[in-house]
């Protein structure tokens, strides 16, 4: 499966990223992914990532107000689930319903902006299931799912992520090349000094 997909020496079949962006942004005063981060919508810059890492399928979850910046993505199946707002779990089930079909599925979010093309490559290339390392030592996102996994994610809701099933078998935590990519923007605060350091 060589060719002009960077992913498809990883695996055979589509491999599917779903960029959860139906929170409210309640912390931040709304309209967080629309804010402007070195020039572009911080929505845009985990959307750009994954489409230079070549998967297959693109989605994005978006709740009862979707964000501007989603107006100008190319290549994005957008799923609109007004109860999405009420926890992640909500919006992974309905990546993993979305992704049916596929032989992977990643899911990301769409408020950490510094989440990296190789990152997001890494854990596709694996078979396991795969969360990202945190400095803490917690699984977190960006995570992956072989299809397997799908049918059991898509009874997901609430704020039940996809960390709270018991999957019986081994999970990979792999680190991401740099532990600032982990950063999320829950605070204008926040935003703030990363328009500075960034």
């Amino acid at each position: 499966m060589k060719g002009s997909n960077p992913i498809a020496e990883y695996a055979e079949g589509e491999i599917a990223i779903a960029v959860l962006a139906a929170g409210k942004g309640s912390r931040f005063g709304g309209g967080k992914l629309d804010a402007t981060l070195r020039g572009k919508p911080l929505g845009r810059w985990i959307t750009q990532s994954a489409e230079q890492a070549g998967f297959s399928r693109r989605i994005i979850i978006v709740g009862q107000t979707t964000p501007n910046f989603i107006q100008g993505l190319s290549g994005w199946d957008v799923i609109e689930k007004p109860d999405a707002e009420d926890g992640m779990g909500t919006s992974i089930a309905a990546a993993a319903k979305a992704a049916e079909g596929c032989t992977r599925l990643i899911i990301a979010l769409a408020d950490m902006p510094r989440v990296s093309t190789a990152h997001l490559r890494n854990i596709a290339s694996q078979s396991a299931i795969v969360f990202t390392a945190y400095p803490d030592g917690h699984a977190g996102v960006p995570a992956a799912f072989p299809a397997r996994c799908l049918p059991r994610m898509e009874n997901l809701s609430g704020t039940n992520g996809a960390a709270s099933i018991d999957w019986e078998e081994d999970i990979q935590l792999l680190p991401p090349p740099e532990y600032g990519e982990l950063d999320d923007v829950d605070t204008v605060e926040m935003l703030e000094r990363l328009r500075v350091t960034l």
